[in-house]
C-alpha cells in the first residue's frame, strides 16, 4: 500500500474507536508518558490539539499545567508550510486553525523558538516498531523536527502500530512511541 492507502485505512480504524475507549485509552497512554525520564526531565513540551480520532492531548496539557510545565502548541503557516510554537496557559488562548485544529492566537500567546523546546510530541497516523513515522502528508512535522535537537515521542493506539511504512530520506523517525500497552524505545 502506498501512503495515502494506508493513512485512509488507519484513519478509518480510528475513527470507530468509541467515545468510551478512546477516553480510556488516552488515560492510559499519558500516564504512561508522564512516568517517563523524557517528561520529567522537561520544562517546555509541545503537543498538538487533538482532532476528533485522536489521542486527547487535552488530559496531557492539563498534567503539564498542574505540575508547572509549559505548554506550547502549533500555529501553521500555510504559505511556507512551517509552523510555529506558542505558549498556552488557557484553553481560552485557541481558535481553530487549518483543518479546524485548535491553534493558539499568535496575537495574546508568547512564541517560543525550537531550542526552548525539551520534548515535543509528534503527531501521526502510522507508526513501525522501529520508529518509522506516517504524519498527514502535509510534511510540516519533517520539516520542523529536521534541526531539532530535543526529546521526541509520538503518542498512539496499539492499532496505529503497523508492520512497515514506505519511508522516504526526509522522513522523521519517532526514538519513542508510547500506546496504551506498550513503551516502545526505537534507539
Amino acid at each position: 500500500m502506498d501512503k495515502k492507502e494506508i493513512r485512509s485505512a488507519i484513519i478509518k480504524k480510528l475513527n470507530e474507536i468509541t467515545a468510551y475507549d478512546r477516553n480510556t485509552k488516552s488515560k492510559q497512554i499519558i500516564d504512561q508518558l508522564i512516568a517517563t525520564p523524557e517528561w520529567n526531565n522537561a520544562n517546555t513540551i509541545a503537543t498538538t490539539m487533538p482532532m476528533e480520532h485522536e489521542i486527547d492531548t487535552t488530559l496531557f496539557i492539563q498534567a503539564c499545567w498542574r505540575l508547572h510545565k509549559d505548554v506550547v502548541v502549533p500555529k501553521c503557516i500555510h504559505k511556507t508550510k512551517e509552523m510555529q510554537f506558542f505558549k498556552i496557559t488557557s484553553f481560552e488562548q485557541l481558535e481553530k486553525g487549518y483543518f479546524g485544529i485548535q491553534e493558539p492566537n499568535e496575537f495574546i500567546c508568547e512564541k517560543i523558538n525550537k531550542d526552548e523546546i525539551n520534548l515535543i510530541v509528534v503527531p501521526g497516523v502510522a507508526y513501525t516498531s522501529k520508529g518509522d513515522r506516517l504524519g498527514y502528508g502535509g510534511g510540516y512535522y519533517d520539516r520542523y523536527l529536521s534541526d531539532y535537537a530535543g526529546n521526541l515521542v509520538a503518542l498512539a493506539y496499539d492499532l496505529q502500530i503497523v508492520e512497515e511504512l514506505p519511508i522516504e530520506a526526509h522522513d522523521q523517525r519517532m526514538p519513542l512511541i508510547i500506546t496504551e500497552t506498550n513503551i516502545i524505545k526505537t534507539l
